[in-house]
This record gives C-alpha cells, structure tokens and sequence, in this order.
C-alpha cells in the first residue's frame, strides 16, 4: 500500500508539472523555464519514498537518520538517471530528436562566437530536455491528455482576453504589441492548437454535452475573430489550410454523397470568399475617384494656399494622400499641440510630418489647420507614437493588415526601400540566406555564427534594410542550411519526420494538426529559435509522441 501511495503521489505530481507546463506555452517564458526545471527534478527524484524517510527516523537517532536521509537523497538521482537512460536508449523516435540538439552542439566545432553558441543552446535546451524526460516517464490516458488540452485551451483563451484587454488601454504601432507575454507569432501558433484541438472536442461523439459543446463552439468564432485583431497572417493561412484538410479528408473518408457534394462546396467557396476579399480590398485601395481640379478649393479658411499632389504622397484608401494639403499651416500649428519637431521623426523612426498628413487623409479631414484641430489629444499622441492611419488605431483587422502590405509594396516601387514591409523584407532575408548557403553549403556557418554571417552578407549586398531589422532568415529550414550546410539540413527534415513515422502518430489527429502547424510556421519563421517556440515545439512534439496513450 505504501508503493501504491508513492506512486500515486509522484504520478500526480508530475502530472500537475505538465498542466503547469501547458499553462505557460502560451503565457510566461519565465513559468516555461521555472516548470521545466520542476520536470527535471520530478525526474531525478520519481519515486522518491516518504515513508522511507519516516522509517529512518523512527528507527534511528536523529544524526543516523539525517545521514541515511542525505545518502538516499543522493543516491536516487543516480540510479534514476542510470535506469531512465536505459529506457531512453531503447527509445529510437526520442533519441533522433535529442539529436537536434546534438547537432547544435557539433556546431560548435566550428563557430567562433561562442558567447552566441552558449546563449542559443540555452535556448536549445528543451530539444534535448523535453524528449529524454517525457519518453522516460509514465504515459497519461485519454481523460489526462484531455484536461491538459482544456488548460492548455484555456491559458491560450486567457492571453487573448487580456491581450483584448491592453488593446482597449493603450495606442499601438503595430497591433502585434498587444500580445504581452509572448511573441505574437508564437502566440497564435498555441491560437491554432487551442482552435484546432476545440474542433476535435466539439465534433467527437458522445464525449460531451451540447452545452459545453456550444462553449467550445463560441471559444473557436472568438480565437478567430482573435487571429483577426491581432492581424497574423501565418495564424490565418494555418488556419484556411487545415480547415482545407479537413474537408478533403472528410470528402474522401465518408459515404453519404449528399455531405460529399456540400462539402466539396465548402472547399471551393473557402480560397473563393479568400480571394475576393483580397481583391476587394485592394481594389478599395486603388478605387480613387478622378480629381476635377477647377472644382477644389485654392485657399484654406486661413487664406493660405493649398497643394493637390496626386503624385508624391500617392494613393491611401480610395484617396489621393496629398489633396487640400498646407504644408505652411500643418508645421505652425503642429508646433504648438506637440514637442515633436514637424520636420523631425516620430517614435517609429519615421518623417513626422508624412505621418501627420496620412493620418489627416485616412481620417477624411484636409491637411490643414482646421483639420489638425480636429484631431483629439489621443490622436495628437498616436501620430507621435508612428500611427499614420485611423484604421491601424481603432480598426485592426486582415484588411488593414493588407492595405499595410500594400503601402509597404508601394514604397518599394518609389524608392526601391524594403524596410516599410515585413514581406518585403523577408525578400531580403531569402536573398541573403541563399548566398550564405552558397557559400558554406556542405556544413554551413556553424552554431554561434548565424548574426556574424548574416551582418557580413547585408554589408556585401548593401541592403537597404536599417540596422535594427537586418535579421536572419526567418525561415526555419534555410537558418538550419545557413548553420549546418546541407548534412544537417537532411538530418533536421529526418528528425521533423522519422519520429513520428515510427511511432504511428501521422494517424493522430492531434499530432497531425500539431505538425502541419509547425511546419507552416517554420516556412515564414525561425520558430525553434526563441525560448517560446522551441518549447512549444519541443513540449508539445515529446508529449504527442512519447506521453499520450493512443
């Protein structure tokens, strides 16, 4: 009965471990290193025995019992590593994983900024940490790994309520910001895996009654809604693609022809309505009215004159950006409602008065003194913060997210400038991350080397790009060819795949939804290359593959 009591105990608590765990993917990188720690000692110290201790203290004098306490407290991590190692070595699929992280290590053989190396292994550390731990402790059963999924469900729900929440407080520059315990990009690949794993609760037969189906159903309309807000385009094309998937799996795995006809509907009207809202959006960006110049006014109600520039400032909204603009009146009378410099720059690293004049435009007003009075103490406060559109303040969405892409595209054309636009400047992270592979393509740059050698190459390609956003390759896939050459490009796809091949997970609804996320994500982004992503990805494939029972 005492082992039995043990045992339970250990099995709770590491099970609690895993919903802390789970809790902090998408919460706290702080709580991420603090739970994996505790994972660590749970580890080491599984089936540590209290009634053992309470026997050498019932038994022995005080000293005699401290010493046999010290020597059991020591002895036990020993022979757990030794015991647990055995079972890991047995354990193909968890070996090939650590391997990832062996990889890293061999890289060091070649790199010279090993203060970098140290600092990426420390990152590294749940590649080689996750796979050992969790393939060597005890599996969890179906009603386990469901309530890991609702807290995991529910911290992700959570995050999005108070992102909402500092939304509402605070004027941002870019929308992304309110995502304020993790990265905005790793946080909507958990939106992802919370949606994704909601949908598997809410059609899954007989689990659940309709009431809490109909919570899941609300929970899924509002992280939608939520990939949205926060404007991510990988979260939204993740979601499009495996919603793709589901359907043509559907299509190809029922039998009522009927529900084959309807769904074969669904899949085409999906990329349909997608298409059509991109093209009417930017169509509305373009759609501008001809200007009939003899029926403009000439003067503001202040006399001076005003300037129709239908050529410099460009196209906004439907709107010519440098109609009814008094660059005299803008710059006296911006001086008095701010300390900002009207020829100076705003917070965003950008001309001041270009950010006034666009967000005058956006808000329909002219450019003039009359219409800066318009504007309240907020805006006045916004514009300084880089706000150049009323959208991007009080109406973030996927079309105000186009229509930045689109003006960042615009500016490229002008003046051949990539920095207005991530797309754009991906472009130049792909260009650079090409030649580097060209160059050291057999065992690439090594482990510490990737800022030094990406630094070195925009300098050879004298990139446009400004200092601060000259960042490696955001492509998971080209920065594992850039750091390792091509050897350990085919070693990095061989880990992605084998694993899960030979523990039968493709089969898994879950790990599939899992993998396609990661893979997605890892084609526009260094997603093992933060603490938040390479724990999400290292957690989440080790409890997929090695924890839940099938």
């Amino acid at each position: 009965m005492k082992y039995i009591y043990t045992r339970k105990f250990h099995s709770n608590a590491y099970f609690i471990a895993l919903i802390l765990m789970t809790i902090s993917l998408p919460l706290s990188k702080y709580t991420m290193s603090v739970f994996q720690f505790l994972l660590v000692a749970l580890w080491f110290w599984s089936g540590f025995s209290f009634s053992l201790i309470s026997k050498y203290y019932k038994n022995n004098s005080f000293l005699k019992a401290s010493l046999k306490l010290f020597i059991y407290f020591v002895s036990l991590p020993a022979k757990n590593f030794v015991a647990k190692f055995q079972v890991f070595f047995q354990n193909k699929a968890a070996m090939i994983l650590v391997s990832l992280f062996i990889l890293h290590l061999l890289g060091l053989i070649y790199t010279t900024d090993f203060d970098y190396a140290l600092k990426d292994l420390r990152t590294k550390l749940p590649l080689l940490v996750f796979p050992i731990i969790l393939s060597t402790m005890e599996p969890i059963d179906k009603k386990q790994f469901n309530i890991l999924m609702f807290f995991f469900t529910g911290a992700v729900l959570a995050g999005s309520i108070i992102s909402t929440y500092v939304l509402l407080q605070h004027e941002f520059t870019d929308i992304r910001n309110i995502s304020i315990f993790i990265s905005p990009i790793r946080f909507s690949l958990n939106i992802c895996i919370a949606i994704f794993s909601l949908v598997w609760f809410t059609f899954k037969k007989g689990n659940y009654n309709i009431i809490l189906k109909s919570v899941f159903v609300i929970t899924i309309v509002w992280l939608l809604s939520f990939l949205f807000i926060i404007e991510s385009g990988i979260g939204i094309l993740i979601v499009i693609v495996i919603s793709i998937c589901l359907i043509l799996f559907l299509i190809f795995s029922i039998k009522n022809k009927i529900l084959k006809f309807t769904l074969a509907i669904i899949l085409f009207i999906i990329p349909l309505l997608l298409f059509v809202f991109i093209q009417d959006t930017i169509n509305d960006y373009y759609d501008v009215k001809a200007v009939d110049y003899s029926t403009l006014d000439k003067k503001t109600a202040l006399g001076n004159h005003y300037v129709h520039d239908t050529i410099h400032y460009g196209i906004e909204d439907g709107k010519y950006v440098g109609i009814y603009l008094s660059r005299i009146e803008l710059g006296k009378y911006w001086n008095k409602r701010s300390s900002f410099d009207f020829n100076g720059k705003d917070k965003n690293d950008q001309m001041i008065k270009h950010t006034i004049i666009r967000y005058l435009s956006s808000k329909g007003y002219r450019k003039d003194a009359e219409g800066l009075s318009k504007l309240s103490d907020k805006e006045i406060k916004a514009i300084e913060q880089g706000i150049a559109n009323v959208n991007y303040l009080y109406n973030p969405s996927l079309k105000t997210r186009i229509s930045k892409i689109i003006i960042g595209y615009n500016n490229f054309i002008y003046d051949k400038n990539p920095n207005g636009s991530s797309i754009l400047q991906r472009v130049e992270y792909f260009k650079a991350s090409l030649q580097l592979i060209r160059n050291n393509f057999w065992i690439g740059v090594g482990t510490g080397d990737l800022p030094i050698a990406f630094n070195k190459q925009y300098e050879k390609m004298n990139s446009p790009l400004k200092t601060h956003l000259r960042w490696r390759s955001h492509n998971q896939f080209l920065s594992i060819f850039v750091a390792f050459g091509l050897i350990g490009f085919i070693w990095f796809l061989f880990t992605l795949i084998y694993p899960p091949i030979i523990a039968g997970k493709f089969k898994d609804y879950f790990y599939v939804i899992f993998f396609i996320i990661m893979v997605l994500s890892m084609l526009t982004e260094d997603t093992i290359e933060s603490q938040a992503g390479v724990t999400l990805f290292a957690f989440f494939t080790s409890l997929l593959i090695f924890t839940k029972k099938d």
